[in-house]
């Protein structure tokens, strides 16, 4: 009797927000089954069997995984070409191969993948899917019948229809769509889904609208729905791809679920350990009549509101939807279609987040051009998987763009008779005084971070900008993070150019990697093993260093070569000694 009581001072915060979470997600899950368009019971078996599934493998305290409408419509978009006697097996055999791939992605560290996957692309996903979302329901909704590939086709279509409308049905929306807004400004704890469902569901009954209307129907009196996945080698050729898509889609919901909860809460994310774990749930409920899930964003923050604390307020969350089915069946049946659509239409409106789309137009140019790029393709293109390929595709165009510029700071020094330090200052290409600087002795070429093949030609032409007869140059590449085969050929050949004409050339903040490499290709023969400088601890040391040599060595051929080398190889050695 104790350990009973134990566990429910215990777990007792968990019980409460398990349940307070259930009433969310119970009438919410239904209702996207209907944008998959099939019957609400299999929104239920997603909701129990991930939830159940979820508990003995993940590891986050508040997450609360089943149906997303994200999920939901990127399902509908890919497979609903395959509406048919075969659709239900179909959607379970996709189900299996996203949760297989998940973990496959996992398993393999490939997961990492998902960074790949722009912000902006994330965003531009989730409105796009909010737009198509709202044009799934408008048959449900207003009980005009719409067919089309895309938004646009959908839409002429409701034109053209627009005459079928059953006001009765428009009507029943529109109040949910009220109640669902207004509710929480009453009291915010309040269940406005559950609320809404049931006020509604009483309401056509007594008024006998019910009769006018459609209605959910019959609702299978069995909780386990066991079903063998038939593994048709022609039908996994044509949903594949499909579901390696929105395998990602799930994997970056789950991540913005995890990092969003990591911002409220202190708990580490162990990503790896959640998309294994939504790998596993996804091909465990295939199994049992259920449809592909990820974290849940409004679940997971109800749960975290109400008070959880263990990864068990899941299990209970699970429990009360299945004791609310065992008990409450039979009034499932008289629930308006048209309720359920203004549930998922709500939480359609709910994605919308106009300050988010601003910074997306605001950030950058190239941010912008994915976001609306990525958007369009979402309401344009037949699939949602697709407008997930092509957001991928602008991302890495971009980055190749940005990427063709080298990151490049031209300086000069400047050195009065009576000045003890250096002064060194940036060239602006349209400011510059070309006479002025051309009198100096050096000029510095700062090279800083990731240089890539593609920035060769940019970085060959601010180079040739640069270049001036019968100077010494000096080459910066303490903040190189990465340099590639090309770009080092790019150096060679300003060498021979700078050599060819009287110029000396000056490596330094050369780091043992980068030494290592220009001795193996020899860079470092043609440059002068005396001429390459190693990092120092005080800022432009080397570089400073380097002026010296160019000043006194070059121009006034004060210091001999040996001195040269000499200093060279104690640098090396104090740099390597801190190494």
């Amino acid at each position: 009797m104790q350990i009973i009581k134990d566990f429910f001072k215990k777990y007792n915060n968990d019980m409460v927000s398990g349940l307070t979470t259930a009433t969310i997600a119970l009438p919410q899950n239904m209702a996207y089954a209907l944008i998959l368009g099939i019957n609400p019971i299999y929104g239920i078996y997603a909701s129990i069997f991930s939830m159940l599934s979820a508990y003995f493998f993940n590891l986050s305290s508040y997450i609360i995984v089943g149906p997303t409408n994200m999920m939901a419509v990127a399902l509908y978009s890919s497979l609903n070409n395959f509406q048919g006697e075969n659709y239900l097996p179909i959607i379970f055999l996709t189900t299996f191969l996203i949760g297989l791939f998940q973990f496959l992605l996992v398993s393999f560290n490939l997961s990492e993948l998902v960074k790949y996957v722009s912000h902006p692309v994330v965003v531009a996903l989730s409105h796009g899917a909010a737009v198509l979302i709202l044009f799934s329901q408008i048959e449900n909704f207003t009980g005009v019948s719409v067919s089309g590939s895309n938004v646009i086709t959908k839409g002429w279509q409701f034109i053209l229809n627009i005459s079928q409308i059953n006001y009765l049905n428009l009507t029943v929306g529109i109040i949910t769509l009220i109640l669902i807004f207004t509710i929480p400004l009453i009291k915010k704890s309040l269940p406005e889904y559950l609320l809404t469902v049931v006020i509604m569901t009483i309401l056509t009954a007594v008024t006998g609208i019910n009769q006018s209307i459609p209605l959910v129907g019959e609702i299978p009196s069995r909780i386990i729905d066991f079903n063998i996945i038939d593994f048709d080698l022609h039908l996994i050729g044509r949903v594949y791809s499909k579901a390696f898509s929105i395998a990602l889609l799930g994997l970056i919901q789950t991540m913005a679920v995890l990092q969003a909860i990591s911002l409220k809460e202190d708990e580490d994310p162990d990503f790896k350990r959640e998309f294994k774990s939504q790998g596993i749930t996804n091909m465990i409920i295939s199994f049992f009549s259920g449809f592909a899930i990820s974290a849940s964003f409004s679940n997971t923050f109800a749960n975290l509101s109400a008070g959880a604390t263990h990864k068990i307020s899941q299990l209970f969350c699970a429990l009360s939807i299945i004791i609310f089915i065992l008990f409450f069946r039979p009034l499932l049946t008289f629930i308006p279609v048209s309720v359920l659509a203004g549930l998922v239409i709500a939480a359609a409106i709910g994605i919308a987040d106009l300050k988010e789309v601003i910074r997306n137009m605001k950030t950058t140019k190239g941010d912008a051009l994915i976001f609306w790029s990525t958007f369009l393709a979402a309401i344009v293109l037949p699939n949602l998987d697709q407008a997930i390929y092509f957001g991928v595709m602008v991302s890495l165009v971009v980055v190749l763009q940005i990427s063709k510029e080298a990151d490049i700071d031209m300086l000069y020094y400047d050195k009065k008779d009576d000045d003890e330090g250096y002064h060194l200052h940036h060239v602006q290409h349209q400011e510059a005084d070309k006479s002025d600087i051309s009198a100096k002795q050096a000029r510095v070429v700062d090279l800083k971070g990731a240089v890539h093949f593609s920035a060769a030609d940019d970085m060959k032409d601010q180079l040739d900008e640069f270049f001036e007869p019968e100077t010494d140059f000096i080459i910066r590449l303490r903040n190189v993070r990465r340099i590639d085969i090309t770009i080092i050929k790019v150096l060679e050949d300003f060498v021979d150019q700078v050599q060819a004409n009287g110029g000396e050339i000056m490596l330094t903040g050369v780091n043992q990697r980068l030494l290592n490499i220009f001795r193996k290709i020899g860079l470092a023969e043609k440059v002068g093993e005396g001429n390459i400088y190693l990092p120092e601890t005080e800022y432009f040391a080397a570089t400073h260093k380097a002026l010296d040599f160019s000043h006194n060595g070059f121009g006034e051929k004060e210091i001999s070569e040996e001195d040269k080398n000499g200093d060279h190889d104690k640098n090396k050695t104090d740099a390597e000694q801190k190494e």
